[in-house]
């Protein structure tokens, strides 16, 4: 599981292999806290404070734990 961290400041814990595409957003998103969304394969978008590089090496990280 990965800690993300929504626009409100409300942790979510996703799956990292939950995670179907993570996009950077844009200056205007930027300028109200969203960072990245992050969508699930069950169709679900998350806005979340993280950028999307963080969020990218917390998922491969998590993955590699899982195949150990």
């Amino acid at each position: 599981m990965i800690k993300l961290t929504d626009s409100r400041g409300v942790a979510i814990y996703l799956a990292a292999d939950a995670i179907a595409s993570i996009q950077q957003a844009g200056p205007s998103s930027a300028w109200h806290g969203i960072r990245a969304y992050v969508r699930t394969f069950d169709g679900r978008t998350y806005e979340v404070q993280q950028d999307a590089s963080e969020i990218n090496a917390a998922v491969e990280a998590a993955l590699q734990r899982s195949e150990s």
